[in-house]
């Protein structure tokens, strides 16, 4: 069934979302309101399709790089007494999250500590900063045909932390190129784990809600 855009509908849509929010897709539709809804919803459908493939990496990412800080750095690498020389944000970052868990009850272990650092501080260790724990420890998570440097790891993961906050804002991100974006999710990941790569892939919807483009 096609939904129907009668100018009342429209006023009503207008007044639920506020005529700013909408005001960026009906520029990208030449102000033609119905084609600017249209990419509103399609905006949202990508947005929705990226979330499992982003997750995937966010998941695969942490366990690959928490494993390394424990066996390099012990159970409670997190303490930083000893643990690996960490600059700002990322101390206070973990000292947010143990504050956290101890407020709620929650020992904080390195299960409950990775489970609850956020992308910032993933991506955060992969920084030119930390090249030493890369060299040292934080390589061994990727694997590759070639050589393959924190760069190539830290430049596209930061750009798609971008990406991830731009959906998690409802934000527009139908100016991008989210064919490319996903290619990058999908490369990352298989740098960790190929199967975990092929498995998400093979369940994805990206491919299909961009070829609905209005």
């Amino acid at each position: 069934m096609v939904f129907e855009y009668t100018p009342a509908i429209i006023a009503n849509l207008e007044s639920s979302h506020s005529p700013e929010r909408l005001g960026p897709y009906y520029a990208l539709a030449g102000n033609d309101k119905v084609l600017g809804l249209q990419l509103y919803a399609w905006n949202s459908a990508l947005s929705q399709a990226l979330y499992t493939p982003l997750q995937g990496l966010e998941v695969t990412l942490r366990n690959g790089l928490g494993d390394q800080l424990k066996a390099a750095f012990g159970p409670t690498w997190f303490d930083l007494n000893p643990g690996p020389a960490l600059q700002y944000p990322l101390p206070d970052m973990l000292l947010k999250v143990r504050t956290e868990l101890g407020r709620h009850g929650s020992v904080a272990d390195h299960g409950r500590v990775v489970a609850e650092l956020n992308w910032g501080f993933w991506t955060g260790l992969l920084a030119k900063r930390y090249e030493q724990l890369w060299r040292s420890h934080f390589r061994k998570v990727f694997r590759s045909e070639g050589p393959l440097t924190r760069a190539q790891i830290f430049q596209p993961l930061d750009d798609l932390r971008r990406l991830r906050n731009r959906i998690a804002h409802h934000e527009p991100i139908l100016n991008r190129n989210i064919a490319a974006d996903y290619a990058s999710i999908i490369q990352l990941i298989s740098y960790i784990s190929p199967d975990t790569a092929r498995w998400i892939d093979e369940h994805s919807q990206v491919a299909a809600v961009i070829t609905a483009k209005p």
